[in-house]
């Protein structure tokens, strides 16, 4: 059987074969594959020597770029399973994912190692992730990893080790790590990854797209997403090299246009937003077509003809591919799109190893009740909900054994188990799926999955709201955004301003509502539910009178011309609200890339909904900037 830890050895062949190759590129510099082999077996000795094993789970709080990503082979290879957290997500986000999975072990950069370590009652920052914070009690953190291992460039250093003896296991030995979604609870939910899952499909992927040597991949899923590592282990598996570019530069096209100037990247894996920004900037800056992209694979949102005829012309060597699965299963189908095609592009055929069914939508409420092919069907022209059986199944949800049995069925007589998707598929005469939807209030934003009940909860524990329901809408370029509809407890009235910092300070950016609708009761169907099909278009509505207040210092002046650019709005006050401007998560993204380059200095995301008019961020700028 494959197991995620043989990309080590696939590293050190690269090595001993081409020790000069490139292996990452970054903002750090090139790393070789003697360099990334080197650096990987360092960090690997450091986590066995701080008594780390399989099943147990270590977090990983560390930048993007070539120390990450030798951390995270250094966990695969050891074959211990991990999380990563990203640097942007809020302080209760972090805390969620750590209180649910319990990790044994941290991984970090020196000055976090630090904070992270503790002394009576103080609290515990890790630097790569500055807003992962614990509670100090005693000495050390209370459910704080035991051991933390501090790795930068070829250094790693064992600063706690977890304790000797038998322990119980957080996750099973064969757990290579966890991928955090959105849960319809209102927490983040861990999906448990099994070894060699991952493997099967980078290897495939780069087996289809023609991924080798002297290939350069372009990495923009986040690193906390199973797609990441879907681009990771392909390129480095198959002996080619990984483009990272910054985090606040991976969302926006006019930033990461510039940013890979000869990096020569071949083969891209994105979400269509992704690449229609990336081509709108190549658009407006008059670049000739490229003549080496290879392969462009496109997934976790739908795909229309109009894309893929831009990719052409801006690529018109390259194979566009729509490819479709959820992180339970990685990777089910796939579509190479023919050069004629017109309307909506078909997610397409099973990959090898995967089995695509389709049954009625009201079949087995429970997956665990499920089993062979009774009732699910292959044929063209049927319609059903897309169940997805293969060996290369996700174990289940850390700690949630009910939630697990609702979508994971047990093994059929072949040995398989089913996943129930919940997406909506109708069978072409070829065999190609047609995405139609979902049968339930989950959504794509970005790539990510997103429960919208997750939002909802969060809304709904604010003092002030009745009932709240959250819907989608789109911007101008069609990138999608939720949207916030309250209903307010009688005679109360809701500060929008005060809950949408809230939201901010919880969720990650990408699920915080671009705008919010106050109505005085929300629409209901006959049967009592929210009619989400009467929820008005944000886009549709007036915002109230804005410009106000005067610039009043030098830092401001210069913050609102770069609020003025990426708003696109002449008319702007020193305390008018960025969401109430119709700011959303990838403006946010380009305002902290463009403070970079103006004032010097790094700010997470999260700063501009946590200080949203251009004082009150001017403010936080000005504040010591040791804090960067």
């Amino acid at each position: 059987m494959m197991f995620d830890a043989e990309i080590g050895q696939r590293v050190a062949e690269h090595a001993a074969q081409a020790p000069g190759s490139p292996a990452v590129v970054s903002a750090e510099g090139v790393l070789t594959y003697h360099g990334l082999a080197t650096r990987m077996e360092r960090y690997r000795e450091a986590l066995v020597a701080a008594g780390l094993r399989p099943g147990d789970v270590v977090a990983m709080a560390l930048p993007d770029g070539a120390t990450g990503i030798a951390a995270m082979l250094a966990a695969f290879t050891a074959g211990v399973a991990f999380v990563w957290l990203d640097e942007d997500q809020p302080a209760a986000r972090h805390r969620a994912i750590l209180e649910d999975c319990h990790p044994t072990g941290l991984v970090t950069t020196p000055n976090g190692a630090e904070r992270a370590v503790g002394s009576p009652s103080t609290v515990a920052t890790v630097q790569g992730a500055p807003s992962a914070v614990v509670t100090v009690q005693g000495d050390r953190a209370a459910g704080a990893p035991s051991a933390v291992v501090t790795v930068q460039g070829d250094e790693a250093a064992v600063v706690s080790a977890a304790p000797s003896g038998p322990r119980a296991e957080t996750v099973p030995q064969d757990t290579s790590c966890l991928v955090y979604t959105s849960g319809s609870t209102g927490r983040p939910k861990g999906i448990v990854q099994r070894s060699g899952n991952l493997l099967h499909f980078a290897r495939w992927l780069a087996s289809e797209t023609g991924l080798g040597p002297g290939s350069h991949m372009l990495q923009l899923a986040r690193l906390s997403y199973d797609a990441a590592y879907l681009e990771i282990l392909s390129a480095l598996d198959a002996g080619a090299a990984i483009v990272i570019p910054p985090p606040t530069v991976k969302p926006d096209g006019a930033e990461l246009l510039p940013w890979l100037g000869g990096r020569e990247v071949t083969h891209v894996f994105c979400v269509p937003t992704l690449i229609r920004r990336l081509l709108l900037a190549r658009e407006s800056a008059g670049e000739p077509p490229d003549l080496g992209m290879r392969a462009v694979s496109l997934y976790g949102e739908p795909l229309h003809s109009s894309t893929v005829d831009q990719v052409r012309a801006h690529f018109p060597r390259t194979a566009v591919y729509n490819m479709y699965g959820p992180a339970e299963t990685t990777v089910a189908t796939f579509h190479l799109v023919e050069p004629d095609c017109a309307g909506d592009i078909p997610i397409g055929r099973d990959i090898p190893g995967v089995e695509t069914l389709l049954r009625s939508a009201s079949d087995a409420s429970d997956a665990s009740a499920a089993f062979g092919t009774s009732g699910a069907s292959g044929a063209s022209g049927d319609e059903g909900e897309v169940w997805i059986r293969t060996r290369f199944l996700a174990r289940g949800y850390l700690g949630r054994p009910a939630e697990t049995a609702a979508v994971f069925s047990a093994k059929d007589e072949s040995g398989l188990r089913m996943y129930r998707t919940g997406d909506l598929a109708r069978r072409r005469p070829d065999g190609a799926l047609v995405f139609l939807g979902r049968r339930d209030h989950q959504v794509k934003i970005r790539g990510a999955r997103v429960e919208l009940a997750e939002i909802e909860a969060v809304l709904r524990a604010e003092p002030g709201v009745a009932q709240a329901a959250v819907g989608v809408f789109s911007d101008e370029q069609g990138t999608v955004h939720p949207a916030a509809y309250l209903e307010p407890v009688s005679a109360a009235k809701v500060d929008v301003r005060v809950l949408h910092r809230h939201v901010a300070s919880v969720l990650p950016a990408y699920m915080v509502p671009a705008a919010y609708v106050m109505l005085d009761k929300l629409p209901l169907t006959t049967t009592g539910k929210i009619d989400r099909n009467r929820l008005p278009d944000p886009n549709t509505l007036t915002s109230g009178a804005r410009s106000r207040g005067a610039f009043e210092t030098e830092t401001e002046r210069r913050l609102a011309a770069i609020w003025r650019e990426v708003l696109e709005r002449e008319e702007l006050g020193a305390d008018d609200d960025f969401f109430e401007l119709k700011g959303h998560s990838l403006m946010a993204v380009r305002i902290a890339a463009a403070v970079i380059g103006e004032f010097g200095v790094e700010i997470p995301v999260r700063a501009v909904f946590e200080h949203p008019t251009v004082r009150e961020l001017a403010a936080y700028i000005d504040e010591d900037p040791s804090r960067f």
